[in-house]
């Protein structure tokens, strides 16, 4: 196999059995996960077909010379209409509706192919008709017809893309449409190059070299499609990217959470453990929520008086900045934890706590920060001795009463 073939066939074929998985999981009838799975499933077949051995079988079963390069432009050209109908969902223009002229143009365009190829002379064997050496007017039109088609298909792509992914909020999805974008121009580059060869051939002017010009070709189609299917996989490899580090986050937090349901288990949300399978965002969403309602319930057993003990008491144990204030957190939540199980009456207004007023994501990370040093021995001591400051009563350590 050519170097071509062993990049293209596995990325393609990868791509579509990925879309199909994609179009198995998405909910009803989703247009743009089967436009999606029918641009990549064309085009595996098409550049199957194209493989010179493949092309040979193909040829010499249904006895026509060359006919199966028709048949991998056709399919090429399908692809390519339904890569308009992609981008048209992706960008929202479709409104659920097909484009009738992407379909009609597909059609007309087929036709005149198929016309045009049974007058062109044609070569035998493994010569791929872009770089047969004997040319006519019905070839050029040929090939005319094949660029100007897909360059209709690629203007309409980048057209949609360049409008909506200039107003696209910052995220994956305009990621996506920029890398969509850089492929449509690289498609570009490709049909010029293609079409600047093909007219010097056409006009008898020796400016290309065969053998260049299929290397060229060759490596400007991998470096698009490679962009092409980074575009369409990037939101799904940017929201795994995501799900990783909720996970991640969610796991730093759960120990606290846990520790603080058991004082405070009425704050536990009835949410039913399938709603949390593949879903560590909200997982995590829901830790973040417990987590702040059960330091409200708890922020009644503690005062000032034993924020200062505690930050005193952790200062001189060595914590000092950011993870000073978050083990002086951790300290008095394991000292209110230990009054509430103590059935201590809360006697404190509410305090004010080094996470308000955050955004979400900075809550995240204050609240991790408190987790990593909620069972530091200093910590754990800390909370031991806030217990036996003057006038106040002695509640019971956590999991002893």
């Amino acid at each position: 196999m050519r170097p071509f073939d062993c990049v293209v066939l596995p990325l393609v074929w990868v791509l579509t059995a990925w879309s199909l998985l994609g179009l198995r999981r998405a909910a009803g009838r989703d247009r743009g996960m089967v436009a999606l799975w029918s641009m990549w499933a064309l085009w595996a077949v098409s550049f199957t077909a194209g493989v010179p051995a493949v092309r040979r079988v193909i040829d010499a079963v249904l006895g026509v010379a060359s006919v199966t390069n028709l048949l991998v432009h056709v399919l090429a050209l399908a692809a390519t209409s339904a890569m308009v109908e992609f981008v048209r969902e992706l960008t929202g223009r479709s409104q659920g509706r097909l484009s009738r002229a992407n379909f009609i143009g597909l059609a007309v365009a087929t036709a005149l192919l198929t016309s045009v190829f049974a007058v062109m002379p044609r070569p035998h064997g493994d010569v791929d008709l872009l770089t047969y050496s004997q040319n006519s007017p019905a070839g050029f039109l040929y090939w005319m017809i094949v660029t100007g088609v897909v360059a209709i298909g690629l203007a309409a792509c980048a057209v949609l893309c360049w409008i909506h992914g200039s107003h696209a909020h910052p995220g994956p999805v305009r990621t996506s449409l920029w890398l969509m974008r850089l492929s449509m121009l690289l498609g570009t580059v490709y049909l010029a190059h293609r079409l600047a060869y093909l007219t010097a051939r056409y006009l008898h002017l020796q400016w290309f070299d065969s053998a260049a010009v299929r290397a060229i070709t060759q490596a400007l189609l991998v470096l698009t499609l490679l962009l092409l299917a980074l575009s369409v996989l990037w939101p799904a490899l940017a929201g795994h990217g995501q799900r990783r580090i909720a996970a991640r986050q969610g796991r730093r937090i759960a120990p606290l959470w846990k520790l603080l349901q058991t004082a405070t288990p009425e704050v536990v949300l009835p949410l039913p453990d399938e709603l949390h399978r593949g879903a560590p965002r909200l997982r995590l969403y829901r830790y973040v929520i417990e987590v702040r309602d059960s330091i409200l319930a708890l922020e009644g057993h503690v005062g000032a008086v034993h924020v200062a003990a505690a930050e005193a008491r952790l200062r001189a144990a060595g914590f000092g900045g950011d993870r000073l204030a978050a083990a002086v957190e951790a300290a008095v939540l394991r000292y209110a934890i230990a009054a509430e199980l103590g059935s201590r009456e809360p006697v404190f207004d509410r305090r004010p706590v080094a996470g308000d007023g955050r955004d979400l994501d900075s809550e995240i990370r204050w609240i991790a920060q408190v987790a990593a040093v909620i069972d530091a021995p200093a910590v754990v001591r800390t909370a031991e001795r806030l217990s036996v400051l003057p006038g106040a009563p002695s509640p019971n350590p956590p999991g002893r009463g």
